[in-house]
């Protein structure tokens, strides 16, 4: 096949793909069939890559990497008076991004904590796999919103698309008591998580309602914490589906969590360390 080198479409698209990961799904099908699966699984392993980055990287450095801020391109301005005596240039450069690097590093976290079970567990069909995919996108969403105040609003609908099951449940006590009881058996910890929660949801309420009182509150090292809960609670959910495998399963759990002896036995164990550094990051 001739082409000219100048003008070739997919010497172009060679490239573009040079010095980058390649995210590669495999699927028997019709091709316009196939392309739309593949378009949806290639999107969700990328939030996963995203979202397992965020175990170890905050917003800013998150953000740095990707490029994201609410200056979203490079802009000139320019100001002078009418006789020109006056002028003035100035210029806000769009971030440089180097992305998040896929290495030996980032490869061993995403296989130990579970990740490459979470991208299964989100592909099968269940009313709690479908919550978590819901919840996971808004997630996602957050994470990469360069306004704080607007972060904390979606990171609260990631939270409740996951773990709200009526919608009369006071928000902030259920969600802090379904959160700490998912992520640690040891009272302690569950005390210390169901207090972040409280704070968040109280700073999320004077977002909502007004209050300068309650945003007064706000802090990136508070949003960081409680969008790594939710990171571990997909992790978590993910790696006990035979124990929730509904909606409903998971809501008798979180009842009887309540008024019993905390479960021992919830996998996996390698996320206590991150969970432990969520815990510390709302401490400052």
């Amino acid at each position: 096949m001739r082409h000219s080198y100048e003008q070739s479409f997919y010497l172009q698209r060679i490239n573009a793909f040079a010095n980058h990961t390649v995210i590669e799904i495999v699927y028997e099908g019709y091709p316009k069939e196939a392309d739309e699966i593949a378009n949806k699984r290639a999107n969700l392993i990328e939030m996963l890559a995203i979202l397992s980055a965020s175990l170890v990287l905050k917003r800013s450095e998150l953000h740095q990497k990707l490029g994201i801020s609410s200056n979203l391109k490079t802009e000139i301005d320019f100001s002078w008076e009418s006789s020109l005596q006056y002028f003035s240039s100035k210029m806000r450069p769009a971030r440089p991004t180097s992305g998040v690097k896929v290495d030996e590093q980032f490869c061993r976290r995403f296989s130990k904590c579970g990740f490459e079970k979470l991208y299964n567990y989100c592909l099968s069909q269940s009313s709690m796999s479908e919550r978590v995919n819901l919840s996971l996108s808004w997630l996602f969403e957050a994470r990469q919103e360069p306004n704080l105040r607007a972060s904390v609003v979606k990171t609260s609908i990631a939270l409740e698309s996951l773990l709200i099951f009526n919608e009369s449940e006071a928000l902030a006590r259920a969600l802090s008591e379904r959160v700490a009881f998912i992520l640690s058996p040891l009272p302690s910890s569950r005390n210390e998580i169901s207090r972040i929660v409280k704070r968040f949801y109280e700073v999320r309420s004077g977002i909502v309602h007004g209050s300068r009182k309650k945003v007064s509150k706000l802090s990136s090292e508070l949003v960081e914490a409680v969008d790594r809960f939710c990171i571990l609670l997909y992790l978590t959910i993910a790696s006990n589906s035979e124990l929730w495998s509904s909606t409903q399963d998971l809501q008798n759990w979180c009842e009887s969590e309540r008024w019993g002896n905390p479960t021992a036995n919830i996998q996996p164990t390698s996320l206590h360390r991150y969970l432990n550094n969520a815990i510390k990051l709302a401490r400052l």
